[in-house]
């Protein structure tokens, strides 16, 4: 499978300025597009629950995919990053004033709709995406290195000062 890097939501510089000094992050082909599947996604279930959708936030995407290419590096599903930060640590590095947050991780899924019906059908990652307080997100997708190859996504919603 042959993979490129893209220059939609999500700038290269960024991705690899936030995931682990040193190693190299692969984008999916297809990212941006895959970006917005699970966003559709996303916002359908919080319509559906009676929420306001969450809107694309830059700097959640730059948290979200730098961690999402240091977990696919370490081929994790952790929310505790390398150099052992936490969502708080990566929101203040990407310059989010938060006042609310949250993050789902996931690794294997083949589409922004398989990881949204996943984290819908698990209590803590349901309660993440129907978080009242949020209002953007950042997503972040990265492929862990062969033979693995892996999709790996990260999901941050989030509610600014």
């Amino acid at each position: 499978m042959t993979y490129r890097l893209f220059n939609l939501a999500i700038p290269l510089c960024v991705a690899i300025g936030l995931a682990t000094p040193g190693l190299a992050c692969t984008i999916p082909a297809g990212a941006g597009a895959m970006q917005q599947e699970l966003l559709s996604h996303l916002n359908a279930e919080r319509r559906a629950n009676g929420l306001s959708p969450l809107r694309l936030s830059a700097k959640l995407d730059k948290a979200a995919q730098g961690h999402a290419c240091d977990n696919a590096a370490r081929k994790s599903i952790s929310h505790v990053s390398s150099d052992g930060g936490t969502l708080k640590n990566r929101l203040r590095r990407a310059g989010y004033a938060f006042r609310a947050a949250a993050e789902n991780t996931g690794r294997g899924f083949a589409s922004g709709a398989r990881a949204v019906q996943w984290w819908m059908n698990s209590p803590k990652h349901r309660d993440n995406i129907l978080l009242r307080k949020a209002r953007e997100v950042g997503i972040g997708i990265a492929v862990s290195p062969a033979p693995d190859a892996k999709l790996h996504w990260i999901l941050v919603v989030g509610a600014s000062k």
